[in-house]
């Protein structure tokens, strides 16, 4: 447990803000809008690649415009540490997407690997992981689709 220093409550409820407004965008219709979250210098990695601000502006514009996929994400585990000025976080998620089959169970489940800084007097996504445990077929699959490469139904 050395690598265990956890945030203070306040601290906590502004992460958890942060993860939440994330994940509303997304499941919104509101992804042009994600990369505000995220520092200057931040990243997103995973299914869709690596991504700096520009790239997800460029993606997210293209994903808001497809009205068409219903999405949801719903978290838990939430742990996060204290690592100087920053602070690393697991978020464990499920995400059900319309286009699965069946769209009632989880198209995806697995961990968000983030890392927070403050700018400003808020905090904000340094780093963004996506990493599917389990559906992973399913995840690279959209991420084909939304980048128009067609993948197999999943």
């Amino acid at each position: 447990m050395s690598d265990y220093h956890p945030v203070d409550a306040a601290t906590r409820v502004e992460i958890e803000q942060l993860i939440a407004e994330m994940l509303y965008r997304l499941d919104h219709n509101r992804a042009d809008t994600t990369w505000e979250l995220y520092t200057e210098d931040g990243v997103s990695a995973g299914p869709l690649g690596d991504m700096d601000r520009e790239a997800m502006k460029a993606w997210g514009a293209r994903r808001a415009q497809q009205t068409d996929i219903v999405s949801r994400h719903f978290i838990g585990g939430i742990r996060l540490v204290r690592d100087g000025e920053e602070v690393d976080g697991t978020v464990q998620y499920l995400t059900f997407r319309d286009t699965n089959e069946p769209p009632t169970q989880p198209a995806s489940v697995g961990e968000f690997r983030e890392r927070y800084r403050k700018v400003d007097g808020q905090w904000r996504f340094a780093r963004r992981e996506i990493v599917p445990i389990f559906g992973g077929q399913a995840a690279a699959a959209h991420a084909a689709r939304l980048a128009g490469r067609e993948g197999p139904a999943q």
